[in-house]
């Protein structure tokens, strides 16, 4: 098998030029001199901070074309994308309740009809019935829309089509101008449900490749091994999102155990909301559950349910201090984290998600296994572990 190699991407640098050049011409017919894009992320959206945000707060950081005004609807108050992503990242995670989403889909509208000529293209980035609405209304009044897809098997066609009033839902999904797929896969399955292919393209997510990057020497590992109380010699797999059953923790901590008698430097660190505390959304049952299981084998001692690290200083040091990175999720867009730890010189071993395809390589750039495939999995940590695949740092 060829070499791991990792590599860096940073997708959207060039999307201040993507406005211009990728729709179906109602973007490319605006006579304005600077074009005013507000985006519009959902409601509480600065309390649901995952990948996708931090995607579009370092995304926002990096364009500095004048041609471009980037504004964020924030409930009812518009602010420059700057500005408007400027805050604390580090507080704990609340979701919107049903009496605040409604509320939100109230003033989204009554704003967007008040102040319809301030902005060039509203860019949706949820799939709610206010975005919906709004994007209907928006066309009624001849200003263009974005709608950008970011999670496979749930915001594409197919799956809505399956929910309450999915015809409806794909009606007003058919009004956007532009509809931005994350992953290859993602655009055709818009594309392969009869979405005009001009409407659809594809744009992968960005990276903080300032940000999470290989470390220089082992000594620095070994100093960051130190700040996080983990084992100096251990052979440590990582894994970093929810801790949750769709991103396949139940798969991971199965595997760990099948393997764990024969490499005992092996070390099993999770890296994610563990309490409703950290995530009100939260199974805490699951959680529990996992933990049972590591307790009932006696091992844990070696599998640590770290909690939520939200500083992305701390978190792009975890990458650096760990030797594989482990992501069997069973659904998925294009997770950032799998990116991130890429990024940081780490070998992936990811599950055959959709979106993956065209990222990671199995035997190329990482190693690609079955969905729901336990034994391919714990096979797959031990080819790293054993040296049967040649891992480049």
């Amino acid at each position: 098998m060829k070499s791991i190699r990792t590599n860096r991407s940073d997708g959207k640098a060039s999307w201040k030029k993507f406005l211009l050049q990728k729709d179906d011409g109602a973007i490319k017919k605006l006579s304005v001199e600077k074009i005013r894009v507000l985006h519009i992320f959902g409601p509480n959206f600065k309390q649901r901070f995952g990948g996708p945000i931090f995607d579009w707060k370092y995304a926002f950081s990096k364009w500095d074309d004048p041609s471009v005004e980037h504004l964020v609807w924030d409930d009812g108050k518009v602010e420059s994308a700057l500005h408007a992503f400027n805050f604390d990242m580090n507080a704990n995670q609340i979701m919107s309740t049903r009496w605040q989403r409604m509320v939100w889909i109230f003033l989204l509208l009554f704003s967007l009809r008040k102040h319809k000529k301030e902005y060039d293209v509203l860019h949706f980035h949820v799939l709610l019935w206010g975005g919906l609405l709004a994007a209907a209304w928006a066309k009624k009044n001849s200003i263009p829309t974005i709608y950008q897809s970011v999670l496979q098997g749930s915001d594409t066609p197919e799956p809505i089509k399956q929910e309450q009033f999915g015809n409806l839902k794909l009606r007003l999904l058919n009004t956007f101008s532009l509809i931005i797929a994350i992953s290859d896969q993602l655009k055709m399955d818009y594309i392969n449900f009869g979405f005009p292919a001009a409407k659809v393209v594809m744009l992968m997510n960005s990276v903080e490749t300032d940000l999470f990057h290989p470390l220089g020497s082992l000594r620095e590992r070994q100093l960051i091994r130190e700040k996080f109380s983990l084992p100096h010699s251990d052979k440590i797999l990582l894994f970093t999102g929810s801790i949750i059953e769709r991103k396949g923790i139940d798969l991971l901590t199965e595997a760990f155990l099948q393997i764990a008698s024969d490499h005992p430097d092996l070390y099993l660190w999770l890296i994610g909301p563990v309490s409703k505390s950290e995530n009100a959304s939260l199974n805490e049952d699951f959680v529990a559950k996992m933990k049972k299981q590591v307790s009932a084998a006696g091992l844990s001692d070696r599998v640590r349910f770290e909690g939520l690290i939200s500083d992305r200083g701390d978190l792009a040091e975890a990458y650096q201090a760990a030797d594989v990175f482990v992501f069997p999720s069973r659904k998925e867009g294009l997770p950032n984290v799998v990116l991130e730890a890429m990024s940081s010189g780490l070998p992936v071993i990811v599950s055959d998600l959709p979106g993956l395809k065209g990222v990671v390589e199995s035997g190329e750039n990482g190693i690609v296994v079955p969905i729901g495939d336990t034994g391919a999995l714990s096979a797959a940590i031990s080819d790293i572990l054993n040296n049967n695949v040649a891992v480049q740092r």
